[in-house]
């Protein structure tokens, strides 16, 4: 399950209260607070559920080393040394 999917009802329950709290304060009623804090906290869980999918897709990308060869390994960098000592050797 993602993240995304395990928050679903929680963004459902907490759009029909944003919908609510917003219904109320249109009527003049007590809950501009309600409504204010809430649409935050929807901006909030929305940000944090991109980022993680964001962050969750540049991992694969990066572990699946399909990343343009941009992903070295730790000996990489010695196998580069010993190419350029055998070059400068030849010469």
């Amino acid at each position: 399950m993602t993240l995304r999917e395990s928050l679903a009802q929680t963004i459902i329950n907490l759009t029909k209260a944003i919908d609510y709290w917003s219904e109320q304060t249109v009527r003049g009623k007590e809950g501009s607070d309600h409504y204010v804090r809430l649409v935050k906290i929807m901006e909030d869980l929305k940000s944090y559920i991109i980022e993680e999918e964001r962050k969750s897709r540049e991992e694969l990308r990066l572990s699946s080393r399909s990343n343009g060869g941009l992903h070295e390994t730790v000996y990489d960098w010695v196998e580069e040394l010993q190419r350029e000592q055998t070059n400068t050797t030849r010469d």
